[in-house]
């Protein structure tokens, strides 16, 4: 786990708790994957980013508008099919793992609810709750000093 901080929560321990509230494990899982990747797909758009501005591309404010879309497509386009290439490789992957053979899985890290956890969630579902409680008040209309 090496990277992360440490009052922050890992990937997949964030998957482990979704599955745990009831999520499926397969959704949880490409949530996980999403989060893991993000600073991969940062790193990618950076270095390619250099690598086309290395060749003249210009994507700063001082080109015009359509010409920087154009420029912009320069590197977006590497970086969809390097993310595509990844996707490849992590779906065979979990294929030739077996990912979404049975109807439960277990998590390799998983963290218990603390008290902080149960009540964070408590104030979320009350705010919630309030929240649709206003909104159906008075006709669906929340306070509006014009009308």
């Amino acid at each position: 786990m090496h990277g992360w901080r440490k009052n922050s929560l890992h990937p997949s321990e964030f998957a482990a708790s979704l599955n745990k509230i009831g999520v499926n494990y397969k959704i949880a899982y490409s949530v996980s994957l999403a989060l893991r990747y993000i600073p991969d797909i940062q790193r990618d758009f950076h270095s390619i980013s250099q690598s086309q501005q290395a060749r003249g591309v210009d994507i700063s404010r001082n080109e015009k508008l359509s010409k920087r879309i154009k420029n912009i497509s320069a590197i977006i386009f590497p970086l969809i099919l390097s993310s595509l290439d990844r996707i490849e490789v992590i779906s065979n992957a979990m294929e030739l793992r077996g990912f979404g053979k049975n109807k439960k899985r277990s998590w390799y890290s998983e963290k218990k609810a603390t008290k902080k956890d149960i009540i964070t969630i408590v104030v979320a579902v009350i705010i919630f709750l309030v929240s649709l409680w206003v909104t159906y008040q008075n006709g669906g209309r929340f306070y509006n000093p014009f009308l």
